[in-house]
């Protein structure tokens, strides 16, 4: 029986890739002139958006990794301060699960905090973001961790992931995980122990 929930962010709890890739392109331009190039989209998808700035900056330089991701942040809250954003469907009826909760995003604190007013951050016991790890997703680093703060098993804990490189994270930690498919713009259903379409098909 599961006793922890470990939630991805970005078009897990929310559908947010969209916004994201348009906040993002659009902090491109501001610095370079320009979006992403055909040959950066292999570098995009399913990566960390720290992983993203490194990349960015070590090919195009200008500015540093930390300052793209500071024009980002301010570009993304500026996009989502005029446009709405979905939530999961099942995601608030999980939340009144009683189990424990994580989530484990590879976005920063700054950046999902923008969207404070629609999720309640302190019902969750733990957040794991780029801000507390070295490696990140899909290495194993940001679900052990979760699972360390939570001082529990990976056996007694599920993921809920959207991307190949989240779920690839997640069963590396050695937690069962599902395969969120509302927001996805991929199927990764031969990676995930599970998919749902929705939350709500979620088995505690």
């Amino acid at each position: 029986m599961f006793k922890a929930a470990l939630l991805d962010f970005d078009n897990t709890i929310l559908g947010t890739e969209k916004g994201n890739f348009k906040a993002f392109h659009d902090a491109m331009h501001d610095v370079y002139g320009h979006g992403l190039r055909v040959d950066d989209f292999l570098h995009f998808s399913g990566s960390s958006w720290l992983d993203i700035f490194r990349y960015i900056t070590n090919k195009y330089g200008k500015i540093t990794a930390e300052e793209l991701n500071v024009r980002f942040i301010e570009r993304k809250a500026d996009f989502f301060a005029h446009h709405g954003v979905v939530v999961a469907d099942g995601f608030r009826e999980l939340m009144e699960k009683p189990i424990l909760r994580a989530i484990v995003t590879g976005s920063s604190r700054a950046e999902i905090e923008i969207f404070s007013h629609i999720v309640d951050f302190s019902a969750f016991d733990t957040i794991v973001t780029n801000d507390d790890i070295v490696n990140g997703k899909p290495h194993p680093e940001p679900y052990l961790l979760a699972l360390q703060r939570l001082n529990i098993e990976a056996s007694k804990s599920f993921a809920v992931e959207d991307s190949k490189m989240g779920i690839t994270s997640a069963r590396a930690a050695g937690v069962y995980t599902y395969f969120l498919k509302q927001f996805a713009d991929e199927d990764h259903s031969s990676i995930a122990d599970r998919t749902v379409d929705s939350m709500r098909e979620i088995i505690l």
